[in-house]
């Protein structure tokens, strides 16, 4: 779910972007604690150095995932999102306005704050696409298959988050989360290996219930 191939941290490691790692400090963050949400007063830009947040929007009793940031991703709190850790872990933050004056001098960060935002775009179209096209267990189906790795022993899904997170992130309930993933079991689709991780049996099942 990771939103840029281009990881800040490798980059701010460079001798060309001593002065750009100097402006961060470091913050750790504990699960469930809120990062930034609409009206904050302080506006920061920070880069996940460990852990896994969420971003997301809340209208009326809904909530609607933007985006989970991994480590290396960067972001801004001014764009009126919710943003709340799913893990524990550690930001690197500055102020905004140094980060811009720092950003002047270092392309990669552009680019990676690029592909951010462009992720956020694209994740926003699916979600409207998602909540007017499609039924829970399309949505379900379809994430799966963005999660899926390459591994020994076929292709695997390692969900790194609880099922009332998968629900949120999905627009649906924790009940019809865990209901819809029991019955992909039960039909053969996905097999639990463990807690939070399902290998995919049959593919092209799968890619039936997400069209």
């Amino acid at each position: 779910m990771k939103i840029s191939t281009l990881s800040l941290l490798e980059e701010l490691e460079r001798p060309e972007y001593a002065s750009m790692k100097k402006a961060f400090r470091k913050r750790r963050v504990v699960k469930d604690e809120m990062i930034a949400f609409p009206d904050a007063s302080e506006n920061v830009v920070f880069v996940v150095q460990t852990g896994r947040l969420r971003v997301y929007r809340a209208y009326e009793e809904k909530e609607f995932t933007f985006a989970v940031l991994e480590p290396g991703d960067i972001y801004s709190s001014h764009t009126g999102a919710h943003v709340v850790a799913l893990t524990d872990g550690t930001l690197l933050v500055t102020d905004i306005g140094t980060f811009h004056r720092e950003m002047m001098e270092a392309p990669a960060v552009t680019q990676s704050m690029v592909r951010v935002l462009g992720g956020l775009l694209k994740n926003a179209f699916q979600i409207i696409d998602g909540l007017v096209f499609s039924d829970s267990a399309t949505r379900l189906a379809a994430f799966l298959l963005s999660e899926a790795r390459a591994e020994p022993e076929g292709p695997t899904v390692r969900l790194e988050m609880t099922i009332e997170q998968l629900a949120l992130h999905l627009s649906m309930s924790r009940q019809t989360a865990s209901t819809l993933l029991a019955d992909m079991g039960r039909s053969g689709v996905i097999h639990k290996l463990g807690r939070g991780v399902y290998r995919i049996e049959d593919p092209d099942r799968l890619n039936e219930l997400a069209r």
